[in-house]
């Protein structure tokens, strides 16, 4: 059963499956993780499947060594492999042909390996006979057996270890040796030329990659020239970039806060998370969904009686990024925090007794992919049944009117301030006066007086919202309920994907209000 063809098989569909999760990465990082980006690889690679297929069951009615064939091939999608990180580099020097130039490099990767997918079926199969059905099940099998192992390891495990310029080049690696095989295979001296030639070029690559330099990823990172951080792990990408108001943090490729605790410059805007002391002045609880650099953690901590604060962040980079900002360390030593790396949805199922006074969410953007999982009314829902009585939610609507409506639809007190949504079981009025018991990130008392733009002077003037009121004025908005099903916040607003042409094939974006000055 598991002769060479069959080993063949399931390489390939090991590697090609395993590049697709590559370019999944490479091409959501490029567009923002916006949610198309993923149907937009798949299409590429069952174009690139379907054409290299078919190109591989013409070699094998007119080829007599297809092991020799299938080693010229294998060392070519090799120096592919090699030479992408590049490409993908040089591709994001040309934003407006993004499109159109991945379109033609994943088509192209994915068919130069499907090629083999034929030629595998061709040599491990007999033509006629009793067990022609059982020769061909074999080699599907084992293509899918690969094809299932491909994205598992190279998703979960190898881009926690390894940057994808690495990744790419053990993918060449591997076609290498694959290909030396199937010439050892042929017998025929010549076609090792082929995969030597190759691992030639790849030797080349590696010692590129070895030197200290921006790589595919960071080349196209935004404000890529100012970088300051930059790490990757299976759950995402995270950079900074300097800016005169402090790092700004990109998650994604897409702006994720500043580092900055400044209450005074207030580049932060800090007062949206201050005025949750001044509606609930008694929280001892906070849960914390999504940390960034731990900036609103910091400010949390100088609320007078709380005791304790439970942070839920998918990504651990965050954690060793804090490290790096010497006014977010005491986030990290201070014992009333507790730091859980795990996603909020399943954090809350697997905590159903915990209990919080305050809950914040200064989330991501509403339109990037699974964002939804987080402003959903079923999500909602599961929030409140851990927030005690007379406790307050807070999330960032990033412009949305639907996240607001949703807000509106399971709470019965839901209100708008700048650009955040907050919701209660009871009326929220701010009291001004209790903004002097608040201990600043730098240790000093909030004076009642301090300058234009500082977050005394935005609390000031702060004004609370009704949902229903803020949406009535609007009423070309037509805010819908974002629920688990209809993916609402991912198609119905933010940037549309590609060209003008793609575009008019997407969902009509829905209006966003802007984040206007209390």
């Amino acid at each position: 059963m598991f002769s060479f063809p069959w080993w063949l098989s399931l390489a390939i569909g090991f590697l090609s499956l395993s590049e697709e999760i590559l370019w999944v990465r490479v091409v959501g990082f490029s567009f923002q993780t916006l949610p198309f980006a993923f149907a937009f690889v798949l299409a590429c690679y069952l174009v690139g499947i379907a054409l290299g297929a078919a190109y591989g069951k013409r070699l094998c009615a007119r080829a007599a060594n297809l092991y020799a064939l299938g080693a010229v091939f294998l060392a070519v999608a090799a120096c592919g492999d090699i030479v992408t990180p590049k490409l993908i580099a040089l591709i994001g020097r040309y934003p407006r042909a993004e499109l159109p130039l991945f379109a033609a490099v994943v088509i192209i990767a994915a068919a130069l390996k499907s090629i083999l997918f034929p030629i595998a079926h061709h040599l491990g199969s007999v033509s006629e006979g009793p067990q022609v059905g059982r020769s061909v099940s074999r080699i599907y099998f084992g293509n899918i057996i690969g094809a299932t192992l491909g994205p598992l390891v190279t998703g979960f495990v190898a881009l926690d270890y390894l940057s994808v310029d690495e990744c790419f080049a053990l993918i060449a690696g591997a076609c290498l040796l694959i290909s030396l095989a199937c010439a050892l295979k042929a017998r025929q001296p010549l076609f090792i030329v082929a995969p030597l030639l190759a691992a030639a070029l790849l030797s080349a690559f590696v010692a590129q990659v070895a030197r200290p330099g921006p790589g595919a990823l960071r080349a196209m990172a935004v404000g890529q020239q100012s970088l300051t951080h930059f790490a990757a792990n299976r759950h995402g990408i995270i950079h900074t970039v300097a800016t005169d108001a402090g790092d700004f943090v990109f998650g994604g490729n897409v702006y994720d806060g500043i580092a900055s605790t400044d209450v005074d410059r207030n580049s932060n805007r800090l007062d949206r998370v201050y005025l949750l002391a001044l509606m609930h002045p008694g929280a001892k609880r906070v849960l914390a969904v999504g940390m960034s650099t731990g900036a609103w953690i910091r400010a949390v901590q100088g609320f007078p009686g709380v005791q304790s604060i439970d942070v839920v962040e998918i990504n651990s980079a965050y954690v060793d990024l804090m490290r790096q900002y010497p006014a977010l360390v005491p986030v990290l030593t201070d014992p009333r925090v507790h730091i859980h790396i795990d996603d909020g949805r399943r954090w809350l199922r697997r905590n159903p007794d915990a209990r919080f006074d305050l809950v914040i969410q200064n989330t991501t953007y509403h339109w990037r992919s699974n964002a939804g999982n987080l402003l959903s009314r079923e999500y909602l829902q599961n929030v409140r049944q851990h927030m005690n009585p007379g406790a307050v939610l807070t999330t960032n609507t990033t412009g949305s009117f639907d996240v607001l409506a949703t807000m509106g639809a399971v709470f019965p007190y839901a209100y708008r301030y700048a650009n955040f949504g907050y919701a209660s079981d009871r009326p929220l009025q701010p009291n001004f006066a209790l903004l002097t018991g608040i201990q600043r990130p730098d240790g000093g008392p909030f004076r009642t007086l301090a300058p234009y733009g500082s977050v005394v002077a935005y609390l000031a003037m702060a004004r609370l919202e009704p949902v229903d009121s803020f949406n009535a004025r609007h009423t070309g908005a037509d805010a819908q309920i974002i629920t688990d099903d209809n993916l609402l916040s991912e198609y119905r607003h933010g940037m549309r994907f590609g060209p003008a042409l793609l575009q008019a094939l997407q969902p009509r974006a829905a209006p966003e209000f802007k984040f206007d000055e209390p």
